[in-house]
């Protein structure tokens, strides 16, 4: 009898426990999956390319979040002239992407990281910056990229070289969408 007792009360204190298990955003399970913050990076970088390298205009816009899309001024027209523009097949690529987290109660809330890329393609270098959020609890509509620009390699180098001595990327001032720069 003490046995019964003993296994009921387990089987009841792991329902209990179990219970308190929160199912994961899109955001997190990518986080648990993909691992550092490098690596989403990264990963969004791969999956830049693997749709350029397709030609396929769908896949690059199911990258972007429902309200870039809502935003953005005729994103169809700009992903296609981002595939025209786009030359080769990628090589590889190289850069990293600053985090922000914003979390309450140990929970992130909100995640977005801003990429900054070199992409080689077997024709080409571009630059390559974007703005992506991966987590916003308070705005899942805003999940995904908001912000893409391409630049070519001689284009970012000449301003460089410039007086300037940087590349102004043109998205911070421009809002949601595609953008390029030859």
């Amino acid at each position: 009898m003490k046995k019964i007792k003993l296994v009921l009360c387990c089987v009841i204190l792991c329902m209990n426990l179990g219970g308190c298990i929160k199912p994961m955003g899109r955001g997190e399970r990518l986080t648990k999956e993909l691992g550092s913050e490098q690596q989403i990076a990264d990963q969004m970088m791969e999956d830049i390319a693997v749709a350029l390298d397709n030609g396929d205009g769908d896949a690059l816009k199911e990258l972007f979040s429902a309200s870039a899309l809502e935003e953005a001024t005729d994103i169809d027209r700009q992903i296609s002239d981002l595939l025209q523009f786009y030359q080769g097949k990628k090589q590889s690529f190289e850069g990293d992407a600053s985090s922000s987290t914003h979390t309450k109660y140990g929970e992130d809330i909100e995640k977005s990281f801003s990429g900054d890329y070199a992409l080689v393609t077997n024709e080409k270098t571009y630059r390559i910056a974007y703005e992506y959020r991966l987590i916003d609890k308070e705005n899942p509509d805003k999940e995904g990229l908001s912000v893409l620009e391409f630049v070519t390699e001689e284009t970012y180098q000449s301003a460089i070289n410039s007086e300037e001595g940087y590349y102004q990327w043109q998205y911070p001032n421009s809002g949601a969408g595609v953008y390029i720069k030859e």
